[in-house]
């Protein structure tokens, strides 16, 4: 049924095509239009060839053994339709539409070819940005560790070059030595406790959560602030009052400690920083450079550094956030 279709059909398309050449050449014939001038065009679907009464093409060069009495003829599972409807205008008494199997297998061939090979182009322009889409955010984790990398080294460098100066040094102002001896030795142990409270999973480790007056705390922290921030020439005012609160010493060291080392990176010679422990508030408050608005949203995130002006690894207000969600 489908084979049957597809002949009837194939027979109606090349007879649509021979009456409209057909109708071409008879208006251009009356029309008075010279032969050799005359448009012989077709669609393009098939082979088209314009015999005359002979049965010769135009040209006289090609014969074709054609029964042109009938409408169609096969030869060699090719398909001629013969249309005698021109009645010798511009010379041409037979049209000829020719249907070659073989050329058409190979046209649906090339047709085939051509459409897998621009799926195959689409899906590997699909595929790349499709990679490229999940492979992104790898990416950029992958960027912040890097640079978290270097930032710890170069955060480490500073404590630790001071720390061989002080040693090294034949300043007989053993004062001066020891305070930055003690300086260093505080920062750097200040790294090692936020990299090992984070990435050793400190804070899941189950530890004693007693009230702990967090002035007592403090107290015990500021000084090595103050000493810091004064070599800074930063102005450090702190006012606290008794506060009590259920949650481990460590985890409050941590969220504390970075909250005013921030502070005291972040802000300009001359500044000024103000902390205050008061009606169950902890505040620290800054003349710093602040942060854009357009950057808060992502400065919890691990390794995420809204600026570059000052030291710091990102992951000081992760710590930060870690504890306030803890506790």
């Amino acid at each position: 049924m489908n084979l049957t279709f597809n002949y009837n059909n194939l027979i109606s398309q090349m007879k649509l095509e021979a009456k409209k050449l057909s109708s071409k050449i008879i208006i251009q014939h009356m029309s008075n239009i010279d032969p050799i001038k005359a448009d012989y065009s077709t669609s393009g679907k098939f082979k088209v060839l314009l015999l005359d009464k002979n049965g010769n093409t135009l040209d006289h060069k090609i014969h074709y053994n054609l029964t042109l009495n009938k409408e169609i003829n096969v030869i060699n599972n090719n398909i001629y339709l013969v249309e005698n409807s021109t009645y010798g205008h511009l010379g041409v008494y037979y049209i000829i539409v020719e249907y070659n199997k073989s050329n058409q297998d190979i046209l649906l061939l090339k047709r085939i070819i051509f459409i897998f090979g621009l799926l195959y182009i689409i899906m590997i322009i699909f595929g790349y940005f499709l990679a490229k889409l999940f492979l992104k955010p790898i990416v950029l984790q992958r960027n912040k560790l890097n640079n978290f990398i270097k930032d710890t080294t170069h955060e480490l460098n500073t404590p630790v070059s001071a720390l061989m100066m002080s040693v090294d040094s034949k300043n007989a102002d053993c004062a001066k030595n020891f305070s930055r001896i003690k300086l260093s030795a505080q920062r750097i142990s200040e790294i090692y406790k936020d990299l090992t409270y984070l990435f050793l999973d400190e804070h899941k480790i189950s530890k004693e959560i007693k009230e702990l007056n967090l002035k007592n705390i403090l107290d015990e922290q500021i000084d090595y602030f103050i000493t810091y921030a004064t070599k800074k020439k930063i102005d450090i005012s702190y006012e606290a009052e008794d506060l009590f609160y259920k949650i481990d010493e460590e985890s409050f060291i941590r969220l504390s400690n970075n909250i005013i080392s921030n502070a005291v990176k972040y802000t300009t010679t001359y500044g000024t920083i103000k902390i205050i422990l008061k009606n169950n508030q902890f505040s620290v408050k800054d003349s710093g450079i602040g942060i854009e608005k357009d950057k808060q949203k992502e400065i919890f995130s691990r390794f995420y550094r809204a600026t570059t002006n000052a030291g710091g690894f990102g992951i000081g207000l992760n710590i930060v956030k870690t504890v306030c969600d803890k506790n």
